[in-house]
């Protein structure tokens, strides 16, 4: 039965069946044909039969459809939600933006993550290499505000690759690998070479002093093999452009250079 309601057609013949109750209705009151009571009322009620038919046809396919767009919907929420859900910073890096140097990352936070992203370096290249590391602070941003970044040198490929690991937990390169024919390598990790790195970047910013609450003021920590400089740290004031530049040897005093 169900079959024969969904049948298209059968819309069709509730339409001639109403058309031609509207036809005998009218010859009827014109008095052209003369039809009894009897068979007038069985008529109509086929005709009310017919109706509601195609009216619970119509009703059950505008329910289906209903069924399944709010299907969609719900689906398409879920995965929206589950991208949120994904996009929530698993970890704070830094909790207060009015103490810009105080961020929750510690010798072993950067032992766990080198060693992540290590593991992804040597994937790709037997014998990489740790040559540099990089802290980049937007105190001001909504969302993530710390990411942390490993650059890795494989003499075998003479190339560097960069991982980033940010707040969310998550490892992306920053760019694919470029070429190098040569490049220094850190023979011992610079956080546990020089361990008072933390107290070089709580002076540094005292240094600096307050800088503009703006979604562009960002800071710069890092430690390369290069250069006779151990640690820098890089400070842009993100309304008036000013940016400030402290070194350290890793011993004493951060010193600026204009």
């Amino acid at each position: 039965m169900k079959e024969f309601l969904e049948k298209r057609w059968w819309q069709g013949v509730g339409g001639i069946a109403a058309l031609i109750a509207i036809v005998i209705a009218i010859l009827q009151w014109q008095g052209i044909v003369n039809i009894s009571g009897l068979a007038l009322s069985i008529t109509l009620n086929i005709i009310l039969a017919i109706a509601l038919g195609v009216v619970a046809v119509v009703a059950r396919r505008w329910k289906r459809r209903g069924k399944q767009l709010s299907s969609r919907l719900e689906e398409a929420a879920g995965v929206v939600e589950r991208q949120k859900e994904a996009m929530k910073p698993k970890r704070v890096l830094l909790q207060d933006p009015n103490c810009i140097w105080k961020l929750n990352i510690d010798n072993a936070l950067l032992n766990e993550l080198y060693g992540q992203a290590y593991g992804h370096a040597v994937d790709k290249y037997h014998d990489a290499k740790l040559s540099g590391l990089a802290i980049l602070v937007h105190p001001y941003f909504e969302d993530t505000r710390v990411s942390i970044h490993f650059e890795f040198y494989s003499q075998w490929a003479q190339r560097q690759c960069t991982l980033i690991i940010g707040e969310i937990g998550d490892m992306t390169e920053s760019v694919p690998s470029s070429p190098a024919a040569t490049a220094e390598i850190f023979e011992e990790l610079p956080w546990i070479r020089d361990p008072n790195w933390p107290q070089f970047l709580r002076q540094s910013c005292e240094k600096v002093g307050p800088l503009s609450p703006a979604l562009w003021t960002d800071y710069i920590l890092s430690a390369y093999a290069r250069g006779e400089d151990r640690w820098s740290v890089t400070f842009e004031d993100g309304v008036t452009g000013k940016e400030f530049w402290f070194y350290w040897d890793g011993k004493g005093e951060p010193m600026s250079r204009e």
